[in-house]
């Protein structure tokens, strides 16, 4: 038996929809953190989890990715975009000269980490 959540969506609901992502998780790609425009020009939805693993359009597991980065995700689990192999460097991806170094962060990330715990609760001053 299918639900809704098991049908894709027509071109308005995909609208509301990248509208919905881009409130969560801010209007950039998920992946490498390009921008998108106001009216979210570039922006695709991509399943976090693959279609082909969990059947679902439910927003839990959909995120927006710019077209490159969501091609060469394709039908693999983010971890093979985010950790590619040795010398293969997705989009927006660069190597890490120091392994000490402090790993880059999403625009913004540090002042929602500095809002949502308040000071003197265990995290370092940036």
């Amino acid at each position: 038996m299918s639900n809704n959540l098991d049908r894709k969506p027509n071109a308005r609901r995909r609208r509301l929809l990248k509208a919905r992502l881009a409130k969560r998780d801010g209007a950039q790609c998920w992946y490498c953190a390009t921008p998108f425009g106001p009216a979210l020009e570039g922006a695709t939805v991509d399943h976090l989890i693959p279609r082909s693993l969990v059947h679902t359009w439910a927003q839990a597991a959909l995120v927006l990715a710019c077209g490159p980065c969501n091609d060469a995700k394709g039908d693999r689990l983010p971890q093979a975009l985010l950790r590619p192999a040795p010398g293969a460097f997705g989009p927006g991806l660069v190597p890490v000269g120091d392994p000490n170094a402090q790993a880059p962060t999403r625009p913004g990330a540090q002042a929602r980490v500095r809002e949502a715990v308040p000071s003197g609760q265990g995290l370092a001053a940036v």
